[in-house]
């Protein structure tokens, strides 16, 4: 961003060099890159990640969720039993 309203930036603004285009010699001779390809391969890596995401998500959304319950009691300690019941409250709504 140039300040372009006060004097020092008016100055810079005059000084400014911009192509529109490739400038002359020597950079008309260089080989200029596509890159068109190489996005297209990036947006198709990125609907394939999202693609393999949402088939988990679908297939996660699928399994009961009661088979999270069956091993319940093995990590509930004497301090958790009164919240036990709130859990499967939960759990099966």
């Amino acid at each position: 961003m140039i300040p372009h309203k006060t004097k020092h930036g008016a100055a810079a603004l005059a000084r400014l060099k911009a192509y529109e285009g490739v400038p002359d010699a020597p950079y008309d001779k260089i080989k200029r890159m596509e890159l068109e390809n190489k996005s297209k391969e990036r947006a198709q890596l990125s609907y394939e990640r999202k693609k393999e995401l949402n088939k988990l998500r679908v297939k996660a959304e699928k399994k009961p969720r009661c088979i999270c319950l069956l091993n319940i009691d093995q990590y509930l300690t004497q301090r958790d039993l009164p919240f036990k019941t709130k859990m499967l409250l939960r759990i099966e709504n």
